[in-house]
């Protein structure tokens, strides 16, 4: 393998990373190389100065790993940041990537060409860069996840006090978790008990019930620079006509018929059901197998769900859950999942078909999450484990996402 084009930092930690190439197409696979004293993972992540363009978790094993990171047809000519950092520390490695994009032209394109004898990438003029350290302290234990969120709506601007930002990984057992605004646009999760590429879907709700756009955002989101080297391209066209059928062959081979939709969720390991909360069960769980079937969950929270009753809140409908102890109208509302994603409208769950439903699991007793409070969990678990069929808020983002 071939060191990349040039370094931005001079590592001052054992993380040492190379790159299979000199420079890029845009579509080809870039192999990443990773050297680590610590860490089971390593992120790979390939930022220009707008934000993430393509990223990969790198597994290690005897400190080493390698990775493959596709690189979208729809990037623009001109050089890229690729960041490599560990769980175990707050600092990334970074080095220059070349990308080109002969068969697409772009406004961000930041290249000149020249014709030569042979292809090669060279930088004019140097990049503003700033220290590769992350904003998050350094993760010992499970694994951070950082979005962004709109908090404009309506004109009115919502501040970080305003905001709850959640993350529910989409399955039949509960990984659910509340972030920390850490400014009034940024939000950080820790999550942990999760592994491998899993579905999940992130949402931020204001103290008035508005739903907020959500957008998930690379660690290094703040640290790009502000500039990046202009690219001079010494090119040779037989070899960039050589490459590019080659990496259209391996785009066509990638996207057969009928499985281009399915590319994203392919290699998700789905979790099997899982019943219990924090190692505890359930107080009461419905089998809905075990019941007379109904049309809508509605029509089951009436006739046979006697520990859950509906309040009315202003313009909303809330669920409590029942104690021995009949509710003073003190009681807090109950945290509702479907398939552990929380539910924002629960008009829409309470019209939605009983018939998908397989498990309603309640948990009594007080829960926390975050800042967010709770007087029990309703849990409603779909037969697929997948929302099937569900609406899903239009400014919650659903996206398969690696966990170490």
């Amino acid at each position: 393998m071939m060191m990349a084009a040039a370094a931005l930092a001079v590592s001052a930690f054992a993380l040492n990373v190379e790159t299979d190439r000199q420079w890029y197409l845009a579509g080809e696979t870039m192999t990443v190389g990773v050297t680590a004293a610590d860490g089971r993972v390593a992120y790979a992540e390939l930022c220009d100065t707008r934000g993430l363009a393509a990223g990969a978790v790198v597994g290690l094993r005897g400190g080493k790993g390698e990775a493959a990171v596709v690189l979208p047809a729809t990037l623009h000519s001109g050089y890229y940041v690729l960041s490599v950092y560990t769980r175990s520390d707050s600092r990334a490695e970074q080095r220059l990537v070349a990308v080109v994009n002969p068969l697409r032209r772009s406004v961000d394109d930041d290249i000149r060409w020249v014709k030569g004898d042979s292809c090669r990438a060279v930088g004019e003029g140097t990049a503003d860069l700033v220290s590769a350290k992350r904003a998050d302290s350094s993760e010992t234990e499970g694994h951070f996840v950082k979005v962004r969120v709109d908090g404009q709506h309506g004109g009115q601007r919502f501040g970080a006090d305003e905001i709850r930002p959640t993350l529910g990984i989409v399955g039949k057992q509960i990984h659910y978790f509340e972030g920390l605004m850490v400014n009034d646009s940024t939000a950080v999760f820790r999550t942990f008990g999760i592994h491998g590429r899993q579905p999940m879907v992130l949402t931020a709700l204001s103290t008035t019930g508005v739903s907020l756009p959500v957008t998930m955002v690379s660690p290094f989101a703040a640290l790009l620079p502000k500039c990046l080297p202009h690219l001079v391209f010494h090119y040779e066209r037989s070899e960039v006509e050589a490459r590019s059928l080659a990496m259209q062959r391996q785009q066509m081979a990638r996207q057969k018929p009928g499985e281009a939709s399915d590319e994203a969720v392919a290699d998700v390991v789905p979790m099997t059901y899982d019943a219990t909360l924090f190692g505890s069960q359930p107080a009461i769980s419905y089998n809905l197998d075990e019941y007379r079937p109904f049309l809508t969950v509605r029509e089951v929270l009436i006739e046979y769900v006697t520990s859950v009753e509906r309040r009315r809140v202003g313009a909303n409908t809330q669920l409590v859950v029942l104690r021995e102890q009949k509710s003073d109208g003190s009681m807090l509302p109950a945290l509702v999942l479907i398939d552990g994603v929380p539910v924002a409208d629960t008009a829409q769950l309470l019209a939605y078909d009983a018939r998908r439903i397989h498990y309603i699991n309640i948990y009594d007793g007080r829960y926390t999450f975050g800042r967010g409070v709770y007087d029990g969990i309703i849990s409603f678990v779909t037969r697929t484990g997948q929302l099937t069929n569900f609406p899903t808020d239009s400014n919650a983002q659903y996206l398969v996402y690696d966990f170490p």
